[in-house]
């Protein structure tokens, strides 16, 4: 499990959405970076959706800077 998705993961459990209600609230597609496999990664405005719906910035799900 990378950093990047350990934040994600983090912030989802606080928020208590399902991914389903996160892609659907962010707009964005289930992708397969959403079961924490290394093998691919949301992109930068995926990860800026993520922040809004998940009230965080971009910043730290993308680097871990700030909350």
């Amino acid at each position: 499990m990378t950093p990047l998705y350990k934040r994600i993961l983090e912030k989802k459990k606080e928020s208590g959405y399902t991914w389903d209600e996160i892609a659907h609230k962010a707009q964005i597609r289930l992708g397969t970076w959403m079961t924490g496999l290394p093998t691919s990664k949301p992109t930068d405005e995926e990860l800026q959706k993520l922040a809004s719906v998940l009230n965080t910035t971009f910043e730290y799900l993308k680097n871990g800077d700030g909350k």
